[in-house]
């Protein structure tokens, strides 16, 4: 697929590279400071970036050679009037390229002016009302939790396994401190290890305490078939509710995304009807 501007695809390594221009889009685009997100965050609004990039789906702005030079320049430059006037600049770039032209918007104004008391219910502009409440998850939001999930189940892991590690250090320098061994190659030290070796086979050889008789019915089956049959198909549910709920989630974020592209369409559609009436009424009042 090519890229405007013969950009070439981007890859996980590009961060570095592309982070200034990353902070302008995550600030433009989503109105978020990248230096306020957690690694964790990073991440995944990066993978998400990528794959707008690599599919193309980006304003055409975000791919000009210039965008990156600038979002540089504007990084690197002090705070003040000359950065942001870099991200100004960058700002009407991108809308320029991808966003809906200065004078659709002029024109909607001036019709808006013309128009005289409220407006009868249902002909509110709908880009402007919002609704409330909590918003559907999309897509990139259920890969973020995905993956975010899975991290911490990784983080969590790792934990018990350094703590196992610390206690089992704590556990043999206590009984080090307990029970001394003696010095290696010494006599005493082989008495130590045949007398090891020893209580070893004895346990082999002895029953272990607590033990109990297992049955020849469990062991080869033919047991609680019924109770078996019960617990499998409650497994078998389980699974299935929770393949259903993650179903639900991937359609309920699709339909949320198809609503979206529709609402943008159709206020970019009334705004060009807008657009239309305007000349309409200056060509022929």
């Amino acid at each position: 697929m090519e890229l405007p501007y013969k950009s070439r695809p981007l890859t996980k390594r590009d961060y570095e590279v592309f982070k200034p221009m990353f902070a302008l889009y995550l600030d433009i685009q989503k109105g978020k400071v990248l230096d306020d997100l957690d690694e964790v965050e990073v991440k995944g609004r990066w993978k998400s970036f990528l794959g707008k990039w690599n599919r193309g789906e980006l304003a055409e702005g975000w791919y000009d050679p210039s965008t990156l030079q600038k979002a540089r320049q504007s990084a690197s430059a002090p705070l003040g009037s000359s950065s942001n006037t870099q991200a100004k600049s960058i700002k009407t770039t991108v809308l320029d390229s991808g966003g809906m032209s200065t004078q659709g918007v002029a024109e909607g104004d001036s019709e808006s002016d013309d128009s005289v008391g409220p407006m009868l219910p249902g002909q509110e502009d709908r880009s402007k009302r919002k609704r409330t409440g909590p918003s559907i998850p999309n897509m990139q939001d259920l890969e973020l939790k995905r993956e975010m999930d899975a991290e911490g189940r990784m983080a969590r892991r790792e934990d018990i396994r350094y703590n196992r590690k610390l206690d089992r250090k704590a556990q043999a320098a206590a009984l080090d401190e307990l029970a001394p061994r003696a010095e290696v190659g010494t006599r005493e030290r082989q008495l130590e290890k045949k007398k090891e070796v020893n209580e070893k086979m004895k346990s082999f050889r002895e029953r272990s305490p607590g033990a109990a008789d297992v049955p020849d019915a469990e062991l080869m089956g033919g047991g609680d078939e019924a109770g078996e049959y019960k617990q499998m198909k409650e497994e078998v549910e389980r699974k299935k509710n929770e393949r259903e709920l993650r179903k639900e989630e991937i359609l309920r974020a699709r339909m949320a995304e198809r609503e979206e592209r529709l609402s943008e369409y159709r206020a970019k559609e009334e705004s060009t009807m807008a657009m239309l009436k305007a000349l309409a009424k200056q060509r022929f009042g």
